[in-house]
C-alpha cells in the first residue's frame, strides 16, 4: 500500500509540474505570439530548468499542445485497438490521437489552451514532425491488424496497405476536426460524432447539380 501511495504522489507532483510548464507556455504565446516564445522564455516563467522542460515535453510546440506521453507504439495500437474490437477502429484511433491534442485535467489550462487556439488556430498545425511519427505508428499498427483481422476492414475493395495509408491520415484529420470544434464551440463533441459529421460533409458534395444544395461551382459563378 505504501508502494502505490508513493506512486500515486509521484504521478500528482509530475502531473502538476507539467501542467504548471503548459500554463506557462500558453500565457506567453497568448502574450505575444507563438513565434514570439522561446523555450528559454517558458522556462523562465515556469522557474525550470532546460533540461527539466525536456524532460517533459519535446518542443515549444507540444507544451502549447499539451503533449507530454509517447505516442502508444504498432504493437499497444493494436492492443488498443483489440481490446474495442466492437468499435469502428476509426473511433478508437481519433480518441488516441485526440488524447495528444489537450490535457483536459485542469479547466484553467484548457481554458487557456482554447482562448490561444480561438485567436491563433494555426497552432493546431504547429508539431507537425510529431504527427508524422503519429502517421506512420499509425499506419504500421493497421498494415499488421487488418492482414491479421480482416473482417474489421473499412477498404474490403483496396489493399490493406492503401487502407492503412488512408486512415491513418484520416484519424489525425478527424481528431484535429474534433479539437477545433470544441474549441470554437461548447460541445465536446465524440469521435463517431466528429466521423459522422465529416461523412455528411463528403456525401453532401455529391448532391447533383440540379439538387436544392446545388453544385460547388454552381455557386461560385453564381448560377
Amino acid at each position: 500500500m505504501a508502494e502505490v501511495a508513493s506512486e500515486g504522489l509521484r504521478y500528482r507532483k509530475k502531473l502538476k509540474a507539467r501542467l504548471n510548464v503548459e500554463r506557462a507556455a500558453l500565457e506567453l504565446v497568448i502574450e505575444h505570439g507563438f513565434g514570439g516564445v522561446t523555450v528559454e522564455d517558458i522556462c523562465e516563467r515556469a522557474e525550470i530548468s532546460k533540461k527539466t522542460f525536456f524532460n517533459y515535453f519535446s518542443s515549444k510546440a507540444s507544451a502549447v499542445m499539451g503533449r507530454m506521453d509517447v505516442f502508444p507504439d504498432e504493437n499497444r495500437l493494436i492492443e488498443l485497438l483489440k481490446e474495442h474490437a466492437d468499435a469502428c477502429y476509426l473511433d478508437v484511433l481519433i480518441d488516441v490521437v485526440g488524447a495528444r491534442l489537450s490535457s483536459g485535467v485542469d479547466e484553467g489550462v484548457v481554458e487557456l489552451r482554447r482562448e490561444a487556439l480561438r485567436s491563433m488556430p494555426q497552432l493546431f498545425f504547429q508539431g507537425q514532425r510529431d504527427l508524422l511519427a503519429v502517421q506512420h505508428s499509425i499506419a504500421q499498427a493497421l498494415r499488421l491488424l487488418l492482414a491479421e483481422c480482416p473482417g474489421r476492414r473499412m477498404l474490403a475493395g483496396r489493399s490493406v496497405e492503401e487502407e492503412a495509408l488512408v486512415a491513418s491520415s484520416t484519424a489525425i484529420g478527424l481528431a484535429r476536426t474534433r479539437a477545433m470544434l470544441h474549441v470554437h464551440g461548447d460541445s465536446a463533441f465524440s469521435a463517431a460524432d466528429t466521423r459522422r459529421m465529416i461523412a455528411e460533409y463528403l456525401l453532401a458534395g455529391d448532391e447533383p447539380a440540379g439538387s436544392d444544395a446545388g453544385s460547388c461551382t454552381t455557386r461560385a459563378q453564381g448560377i
